[in-house]
């Protein structure tokens, strides 16, 4: 039986049980129980609707005038996104999913807020260095394992790209977003460190060996501009907002320093696996995105010019070079999409995952690529409406981070990277262990605009 004598306090538990679950997932779906794996993926449905409705019965979700506000948002966004769909059994379903792919953690910022406060946050990231250890070990097997392996394509293989690493999640992208959060919670643990001792030093060095060696095994793009702006976002913040003192030098020596040493290090241990990484920049398949696409015969302005007779490019023979570069534009820029989208859209979620194993058809194959897909599920005007909206919200936590954060140390590295998932991360596209570090990160960082105790 619960106890309802610190409902707050069984809510804490909760969430971090939920976010133990949220990773065991994948071990139960790969190794344990294979059968069952469809069935396991929506346990966490009804985990949370358990949480929501416990959190709803103390008054734990709509408490604050902000919360309100936020879920009237969601409400009526869902309900233009119904729009789009027949009213039948297969279009009501599909729209439920869609719901389920945009909104399924959205609660949990807001849980967050009314009972977490921030010295939860720092104990949640202490907790979080315990599986780092683990993590390496897991993924050095896998990388060591034929690809056929168990340990690599699961029983039953599901796993979809077993040539990669996949750790404890089914796809490879929550992987890598795995390993870019716990960076930032390792990067925010030693930034708010007030004593740093030997010990620490060596331990947190340690640590960021594991890290990196991970990053080199996964074979993954994505993840060293992740780190990068991590590691850079924290040693620009120490160096202007910490404490002029002993172990503010420590820090900066320890990310400005040992990290680019710990770099080249991994780097040379592992340098087949760092070679295919570099390899695998800037080969995208360029022409078919959608700006090169729509612009392939625009020339570029002058000073992007070729080295060889220094004459203007076309952004076809750009993305041909750097189709990486590309493909992060691709994601940003979404004029191009909506003159293939309609008024209304395809409804909310059409081109989720979950949708798409549902009816077995999507209207379009954008997949991952979030901001186009969410202007051709909610329409030309509403979609790019809330597009605009997210990139307002980078700029705008950007604005509070400067000027009204309290905790500045704590939150520097996860900005970034909740920055990048609001902009342009797949976190509409499933409900996925994407999805969950962004929603807890937005409660982190409103948590972190009050003083902490401790502080």
């Amino acid at each position: 039986m619960i106890s309802s004598n610190n409902p707050a306090l069984q809510l804490k538990k909760f969430i971090i049980f939920f976010f133990a679950y949220m990773i065991f997932e994948g071990v139960l779906r790969k190794w344990i129980l294979p059968n069952f794996q469809t069935y396991i993926y929506f346990v966490k449905d009804f985990l949370l609707i358990f949480i929501y409705f416990y959190a709803i019965k103390y008054n734990f979700l709509f408490n604050k005038t902000y919360s309100k506000l936020f879920i009237f948002f969601i409400i009526i966004i869902s309900l233009y996104g119904l729009i789009g769909y027949q009213l039948d059994f297969q279009g009501i379903l599909s729209y439920l999913l869609g719901l389920r792919s945009y909104w399924l953690y959205a609660p949990l910022t807001l849980i967050m807020v009314h009972v977490f406060d921030i010295d939860d946050v720092k104990k949640f990231l202490k907790i979080n260095l315990y599986s780092i250890f683990p993590y390496f070990i897991l993924i050095l097997f896998q990388s060591y394992s034929s690809d056929t392996s168990i340990i690599n394509s699961g029983f039953n293989s599901m796993v979809m790209t077993p040539d990669r690493p996949s750790g404890f999640f089914i796809h490879i992208t929550q992987n890598s977003y795995y390993l870019a959060f716990m960076f930032a919670c390792l990067y925010s643990k030693i930034s708010i460190t007030s004593n740093l001792t030997v010990k620490k030093f060596i331990y947190y060095l340690i640590l960021i060996f594991m890290l990196l060696s991970v990053m080199i095994l996964l074979k993954s793009r994505s993840v060293y501009i992740l780190t990068s702006i991590i590691v850079i976002y924290s040693f620009l913040t120490i160096l202007f907002y910490n404490k002029k003192n002993y172990f503010k030098l420590k820090k900066l020596i320890i990310i400005g320093i040992f990290t680019p040493l710990l770099f080249l290090l991994t780097k040379n241990i592992f340098k087949d696996e760092y070679n295919l990484s570099v390899s695998r920049f800037n080969t995208d398949t360029y022409y078919e995105m959608k700006v090169v696409k729509e612009y392939k015969n625009i020339k570029l302005p002058s000073i992007i010019s070729s080295k060889d007779n220094n004459q203007q490019v076309t952004v076809i023979e750009f993305c041909n070079k750097y189709s990486s570069l590309c493909r992060i534009i691709n994601e940003i820029y979404f004029i191009p999409i909506i003159y293939d989208s309609s008024l209304y859209g395809a409804g909310i979620g059409a081109g989720t995952s979950a949708v798409a194993a549902f009816t077995e058809n999507i209207p379009f194959t954008l997949g991952e690529v979030e901001n186009n897909r969410v202007i051709m599920e909610l329409g030309y005007y509403v979609g790019s409406l809330f597009v605009l909206l997210k990139y307002f919200m980078v700029l705008f936590f950007h604005i509070l981070f400067f000027f009204k954060n309290e905790n500045k140390l704590l939150v520097a590295p996860m900005l970034p990277l909740m920055c990048v998932l609001i902009a342009m991360g797949p976190v509409t596209y499933s409900a996925s262990f994407i999805s969950f570090i962004l929603w807890f990160y937005l409660g982190a960082f409103v948590l972190s605009l009050k003083i902490s105790k401790s502080s």
